[in-house]
C-alpha cells in the first residue's frame, strides 16, 4: 500500500486532555482527486459548507477502531456505550477551550442566586425520527437516569440538583422531588441545592444525554439496538452487526449548530488490548494512539517522530483499597504501600517518559492541584516500618492480594507487574492479577468487592468537584466508586459547595486532598501524557488556549491531499 507523503509539523495537532465525543481511529476507503482551491463551495448532505481543501464528499467517511459496546444508553450508565457518544446532543457543549457553547439549548439564564438554571431549548431541534426534542424529554432523561431503580453509577454526578441524591437513593421516591422541570415544550429549569457554577459543565458530559421515551418504553433496554435507536444530534445509527461493526449517518431532521462534516462513520470493533500502530503505518488510519511498548520505536523513526505530538492529561492512574476490611482497613498497610512504590522509575523506564509521577489526585492542569509529595514519596525504609507496625513485619502474615486491572494494555500490564515486583522487593507481599472488562469492573468496584485495584480516572470536567469529590466523597455500596471515609474530609467538600469566593474554594479543596492523600485513600501512580500520531490528511483540528489541539468531532474532516496517501 502506497505510503503517504508526509507533511511539515504545522500539519500536525496535539491533544490536551483525553480525546472525547467517540473516536479513536479514523480510516477512508478508495481514493479521489484533489479539490481546487477555485472549485465552488461544496455543501454536505445536511448543508454544511464544506472546506475548501476537503476532499469530495464520497471520501468523508469517517472510521475509528474500539471494542463493542453493551449498549449506547449511556445516560443510565457510561461504561457500557463509550466512544459512541456523538449520537445525542446535550443540552449545552463545549468548545475547544472547555467552554460552553449552545448545543439542545440555543440560550440559558443563571437565577442571581447562583441556584437556578433555566434552558431555553431550539424550537426547531427534532428527533432522527422526525418528532420535536422538548423540555419534556430531558425531564425524563433525567428522571430516569437518576432513580433507585437505574442505580447509575454516575448518579452522585448530579447530587447538587434538589432531590438528586434522595431521589436516586429511595425505591419509592416521587420523581416531582427531582429539581428539573419543563415550563414548556421548550423551557427548562434547574435548581440546585448551592450555587454550582460548574452545572453547565455537567450538563455537557455524555450521562446527560437526551433518551427518547417512546421508544425506551416500547422496546426497553434495546432500545438502543438498530432499528430501535432514536438520536437528537447530528448522527444516527444505521446498522449494527454484533461482532463485527456499527454504521452510522448524517441525520437529515438535525439543524443544529452542531452539525458534521462527515457523512459517514464506522465503528469497527476491536478489542483495546490488541491495539497496535499497523493500520495507521499502512496508512489505513489518521489518527493512533501510541502505547509506552512502542514510544520509543515511534520517537526513533524520523517519519513518524515527524507526526508524534505529547501533552499532559487531566487524568490519574492510582490503586484503590477496600478500605473497610482487613488488611486495607489499616491506614499503615495503605500508606505502607504507596511510600513502596517508584514513580520515577515506572514513568521512565516502563513507561518511557509517557507520564509523569503523581503523588495525588488533582493533575498539574488542574488550579487546585497542590504538592503533596512528602505524604507518598518512594521511601522503602519507611514502607517496612509501617507494614511491621501494622502486624506484618518482612511481609509475614500478609495474605496474598487480588489485584484487578480494567481491560489491562501491554503498557498498564507492565506497570501492574513492576508494582508487583516492588511489593514483594520491598514489603515482602505478593499480589497477583484478575483482568476484567469495562462494565464487569465497574460492577464490582461501584459494589465494593474489589480488595485492591489500578484503575484510571480522566476529569470529565477542570474542576476539583469533579476528581475529589464525584469520585472519592463518601457514598453507599453500590452508587459510589470508593469506599474511602473520612469525617474531616468530607466536611470540607461540604464547606467547598457552600463557598462563592473561587480562591477560598480552591483552597478548601486542597486541604481535602491533603487528607485523601496522607489517609492514603488510594496510592497514586503517575499522570498519563497523551502520545498521539496524526495523518497530515486529517483536518480540523482546533488550536485550543492552551497551546495545543482538540478533537472535536464535528469539526473533523479529510483533506485533499488524502489521495496522496492511498
Amino acid at each position: 500500500m502506497k505510503k503517504a507523503k508526509r507533511r511539515t509539523t504545522s500539519g500536525m495537532c496535539a491533544v490536551l486532555g483525553i480525546i472525547t465525543l467517540g473516536w479513536a481511529c479514523v480510516l477512508l476507503t478508495g481514493a479521489g482527486p484533489a479539490i481546487s482551491q477555485n472549485t465552488p463551495a461544496v455543501f454536505n448532505s445536511i448543508g454544511k459548507p464544506m472546506p475548501p481543501d476537503a476532499a469530495p464528499l464520497e471520501f468523508q467517511t469517517y472510521r475509528f477502531m474500539r471494542d463493542e459496546p453493551r449498549s449506547l444508553d449511556v445516560s443510565v450508565n457510561l461504561y457500557v456505550g463509550q466512544w459512541n457518544e456523538f449520537l445525542f446532543e446535550t443540552l449545552v457543549a463545549k468548545d475547544e477551550n472547555g467552554d460552553l457553547i449552545p448545543a439542545a439549548a440555543d440560550r440559558w439564564e443563571i437565577s442571581p442566586d447562583g441556584k437556578t438554571w433555566i434552558f431555553h431549548l431550539r424550537k426547531t431541534g427534532r428527533w432522527s425520527d422526525g418528532r420535536p426534542v422538548t423540555a419534556h424529554d430531558f425531564v425524563y432523561t433525567f428522571r430516569r437516569s437518576l432513580s433507585f431503580e437505574t442505580a447509575n453509577p454516575y448518579a452522585a454526578f448530579y447530587s447538587d440538583i434538589v432531590g438528586a441524591k434522595a431521589y436516586s437513593q429511595s425505591p419509592d421516591a416521587d420523581p416531582a422531588m427531582l429539581g428539573v422541570r419543563a415550563i414548556d415544550d421548550h423551557t427548562l429549569t434547574i435548581e440546585t441545592t448551592h450555587p454550582a457554577p460548574y452545572l453547565g459543565l455537567i450538563l455537557s458530559v455524555p450521562t446527560s444525554m437526551p433518551v427518547p421515551k417512546w421508544q425506551v418504553e416500547k422496546h426497553g433496554p434495546r432500545w438502543t439496538e438498530e432499528g430501535n435507536c432514536v438520536t437528537n444530534s447530528s448522527y444516527r445509527l444505521t446498522e449494527w452487526q454484533h461482532g463485527s461493526h456499527m454504521n452510522f449517518e448524517l441525520n437529515p431532521y438535525y439543524d443544529g449548530p452542531i452539525k458534521g462534516y462527515v457523512e459517514k462513520i464506522h465503528r469497527v470493533f476491536r478489542h483495546p488490548s490488541t491495539a497496535n500502530l499497523l493500520p495507521y503505518e499502512n496508512d489505513e488510519v489518521g489518527f493512533a494512539e501510541v502505547q509506552a511498548n512502542e514510544l520509543i520505536r515511534v520517537r526513533r523513526d524520523p517519519e513518524l517522530s515527524s507526526e508524534l505530538v505529547s501533552n499532559p492529561t487531566d487524568g490519574t492512574w492510582y490503586i484503590f483499597f477496600d478500605t473497610r476490611e482487613p488488611p486495607f482497613n489499616d491506614v499503615r498497610v495503605r500508606r505502607a504501600i504507596a511510600r513502596a512504590i517508584d514513580r520515577e522509575a515506572i514513568c521512565r523506564v516502563v513507561l518511557h517518559g509517557a507520564a509523569v509521577p503523581a503523588y495525588s489526585m488533582l493533575p498539574v492542569t488542574f488550579d487546585a492541584h497542590g504538592d503533596y509529595k512528602a505524604y507518598q514519596d518512594f521511601d522503602p525504609e519507611a514502607a517496612r516500618k509501617l507494614l511491621a507496625e501494622a502486624g506484618y513485619p518482612g511481609g509475614r502474615g500478609f495474605p496474598t492480594m487480588e489485584m484487578w486491572l480494567r481491560q489491562p494494555r501491554p503498557d498498564i500490564r507492565m506497570v501492574a507487574e513492576v508494582i508487583q515486583g516492588m511489593l514483594e522487593e520491598h514489603l515482602g507481599i505478593g499480589i497477583t492479577f484478575r483482568s476484567a472488562d469495562y462494565p464487569v469492573f465497574t460492577n464490582y468496584m461501584f459494589n465494593w468487592n474489589i480488595d485492591l485495584g489500578l484503575v484510571p480516572f480522566f476529569g470529565d470536567y477542570r474542576d476539583p468537584k469533579n476528581m475529589l469529590d464525584m469520585i472519592w466523597r463518601p457514598g453507599s455500596r453500590g452508587r459510589s466508586r470508593h469506599d474511602f471515609e473520612n469525617d474531616e474530609f468530607e466536611a470540607l467538600l461540604d464547606a467547598a459547595d457552600q463557598e462563592i469566593d473561587p480562591d477560598e474554594r480552591t483552597a478548601i479543596f486542597r486541604r481535602a486532598e491533603r487528607i485523601l492523600v496522607e489517609e492514603a485513600g488510594a496510592a497514586f501512580v503517575f499522570h498519563p501524557m497523551t502520545n498521539n500520531l496524526f495523518k497530515p490528511w486529517l483536518r480540523g483540528l482546533k488550536t485550543n488556549r492552551f497551546g495545543g489541539k482538540t478533537v472535536i468531532f464535528t469539526d473533523i474532516y479529510i483533506g485533499e491531499d488524502y489521495s496522496e496517501a492511498r
